[in-house]
């Protein structure tokens, strides 16, 4: 056959992996973040939600964990990283300030973090309970 290699059984396969045929590469996850983390602050500023750190925070979550759904799980920390930025400078301290308040922002990047690897894990299921049915 023309175009196909032979492998000899249990050796690595060559090529990208597609075993994850949902997951996008680390470029396009951060890109997808850092543009939806920049999308949602005048959906929160039109809908009032800037004052209220706890709502946005939530909102955060559902944006990474939508996003998570389409990542590989070693993209986690970088994508809960570019959301917490977005969030800690706009949100919590407005003006675009940077700020560690400590323990407080280990449970936000927590929260986000969290998110993102409960839709990498929703994938995860879904595709296995999707290949064990095939």
């Amino acid at each position: 056959m023309a175009g196909v290699r032979w492998r000899a059984p249990g050796a690595a396969a060559c090529g990208p992996d597609r075993s994850v045929p949902w997951a996008y590469s680390t470029a396009v996850v951060c890109a997808v973040v850092f543009t939806g983390s920049m999308g949602l602050l005048p959906m929160l500023g039109v809908a009032g939600q800037l004052h209220h750190p706890a709502t946005a925070l939530a909102a955060y979550c559902a944006l990474l964990a939508f996003v998570g759904f389409h990542a590989r799980p070693r993209v986690i920390p970088l994508a809960a990283v570019v959301c917490w930025l977005c969030y800690d400078g706009f949100v919590v301290h407005q003006q675009g300030e940077l700020d560690w308040d400590g323990l407080v922002d280990v449970y936000r990047l927590a929260a986000l973090a969290g998110a993102s690897l409960l839709g990498t894990t929703a994938a995860s299921v879904t595709h296995a309970i999707g290949v064990r049915r095939a």
